[in-house]
């Protein structure tokens, strides 16, 4: 087994090796598997998550060209466009971002979670009325063009930047890095479970652990944002061009790729009663504090396969938290005092710990 991260260049930032912890709390109250977490909430810098990684790798590009700005999209509380201006800040460029209404109605009169990030760091902010799978791609040419008229020297990432093969290839070094944890105290993962959108994430454990040789399952938990059949043929596509990048024979098979839409609730952004159950019962328990778009709908549905018996008491389950925990104050309504989905959600806790 080759434990030797790739060679493929990187711009430098993040902090690494995430932790890796066992969750003890919350294994006694499910009466389940063995279960941890790998803390890629946690890789340091602008409050974290698993999108610096992938950054670290993608932005080199932008190192290379000299560029003065970077553009990027995706939602008003997008994790991903937090942390582009986070990378930008610290690599000393501008950031300019066209941000997607997605899952809320109206554009917003006050700053919060991640938006209010992107702000306090100093990015350009645009906001347009669209969807968070439709494509803004003329939208952000025309603001490159705008700053190329202006003397700059502007780098895009688009929708498919997000599912490159680069940010698969981090996964892989990702998976690199928690096998080396799990040997060292003697545990071989069953599973590793995490939320899922366009897919780089999941294509990069999967094709890791399959270069590896590992038995491991991941299992992707649909957070809604794409279509299934979408999210498994952007792995597939992602992880085989992984491949040449990092000059492998393995290549990933539909078999290889596990999806469940169980768990992503009417749409996108939009929180059930398990996963504000689900971010509750992480946090009493283990003080690990969960967001409402992804992770919350992963633990919700690690929840659920416990309870039905999908993992047995003598495995080992790993829970990859991908971050996104500013947005959770965007939501901060579901977690009032006063607020009448209250009690919903603690009904929802008690079935659970039943």
């Amino acid at each position: 087994m080759n434990l030797q991260p790739s060679k493929l260049e990187r711009v430098g930032v993040g902090c690494y090796p995430t932790p890796f912890e066992a969750m003890t709390r919350l294994e006694s109250k499910m009466n389940g598997p063995k279960l941890f977490v790998k803390r890629d909430d946690l890789t340091g810098v602008a409050l974290g998550g698993n999108k610096i990684r992938q950054l670290d790798y993608i932005l080199v590009e932008a190192k290379k060209r000299r560029c003065d700005f970077v553009i990027t999209t995706c939602g008003i509380q997008s994790n991903w466009s937090r942390q582009t201006v986070a990378f930008a800040s610290k690599m000393g460029i501008k950031a300019l971002l066209v941000l997607r209404t997605a899952q809320f109605k109206h554009r917003p009169s006050v700053f919060d979670g991640n938006l209010l990030l992107d702000h306090i760091m100093g990015a350009e902010i645009k906001i347009i009325k669209m969807k968070i799978n439709e494509d803004p791609a003329a939208i952000l040419e025309s603001e490159a063009k705008r700053l190329r008229r202006k003397g700059h020297n502007p780098i895009v990432l688009g929708l498919a930047d997000g599912v490159s093969p680069l940010a698969t290839a981090a996964y892989v070094d990702a998976t690199i890095e928690l096998v080396k944890q799990t040997n060292a105290i003697n545990v071989n993962l069953d599973a590793i479970v995490l939320a899922t959108s366009a897919g780089a994430t999941q294509a990069g454990l999967a094709l890791g652990t399959k270069m590896l040789g590992l038995k491991t399952k991941v299992v992707g938990v649909n957070v809604g944002a794409f279509s299934k059949e979408i999210v498994a043929n952007n792995i597939l596509a992602s992880a085989n061009e992984a491949v040449k990048l990092l000059s492998s024979n393995v290549r990933l098979t539909r078999d290889d790729i596990i999806i469940t839409d169980k768990y992503a609730g009417k749409d996108y952004g939009f929180p059930t009663k398990e996963s504000l159950a689900a971010i509750r019962i992480a946090a009493e328990s283990e003080a690990l504090i969960l967001d409402p778009v992804y992770t919350s709908k992963a633990m919700a549905g690690l929840i659920d396969m416990i309870k039905t018996r999908k993992f047995e008491r003598d495995e080992k389950v790993c829970f990859l938290h991908t971050g996104g925990i500013p947005a959770l104050f965007a939501y901060k309504q579901y977690f009032q005092p006063n607020s009448r989905l209250k009690e919903a959600d603690y009904f929802a806790i008690r079935r659970f710990q039943k």
